[in-house]
């Protein structure tokens, strides 16, 4: 009997861990869907970019998305100091397993802030640049140091020229933007299903026509 009753109270701990690691499971998936954890996504910060934009280098990009890829041909003659931002964080791998943490219609998509939120920011500023170029259909600009946004059609220009450095424009692509554009966003207009971007690849082809 004595056997059978340590049978029975090693079956109830057995029961009782399973409930407790289903429990904590069921918490982190949660705070996973709702941004609050996420252990794939490190915080990043740098007290400054590391000097990467070399002369006589034209500089493209490649988006690589859940949705597809998005190539952009990068400004950096017109915005040297947001560009080159860009690009040494793609060199750092910033930008892998991040989401487009807020798509409004017929406004922008935006991404590239480690947080999810918006707030988030590589540790440093950087200035304003080519307040001169207007923003157009899919013309690329920085939030800040590290988010970049993409224009969506049917925007009003007026929102971003003169208030946000253009560093760029997409090139292909254009139904994979359209694409994450249609999402279903919450209040925040943060997706409910996340938008990843899977990694970034920079391209560097001898410059032409400066």
């Amino acid at each position: 009997m004595s056997s059978l009753k340590s049978s029975l109270g090693e079956n109830n701990k057995f029961i009782l861990l399973a409930v407790a690691l289903l429990a904590i499971s069921m918490i982190i998936l949660f705070a996973m869907n709702k941004g609050l954890y996420n252990p794939s996504i490190p915080v990043q910060t740098y007290s400054q970019a590391e000097q990467f934009i070399e002369e006589g280098v034209d500089y493209q990009i490649t988006v690589k998305t859940v949705y597809g890829n998005i190539n952009i041909d990068l400004y950096e003659q017109k915005a040297p100091e947001n560009v080159n931002s860009l690009l040494f964080l793609i060199s750092k791998r910033y930008y892998e397993d991040l989401t487009f943490h807020r798509v409004i219609k017929d406004f922008v998509i935006q991404a590239g802030d480690t947080k999810g939120d918006g707030t988030g920011n590589p540790g440093y500023s950087v200035s304003l640049e080519n307040t001169q170029e207007s923003f157009l259909d899919y013309t690329v600009g920085m939030a800040n140091a590290s988010q970049f946004f993409i224009v969506l059609p049917n925007s009003d220009k007026t929102d971003f020229n003169g208030k946000f450095t253009p560093i760029g424009r997409v090139t292909t692509g254009f139904a994979v933007v359209d694409s994450i554009a249609k999402v279903e966003v919450d209040e925040n207009y943060k997706p409910f299903n996340d938008v990843i971007i899977e990694s970034i690849q920079i391209t560097e082809q001898p410059a032409t026509g400066l």
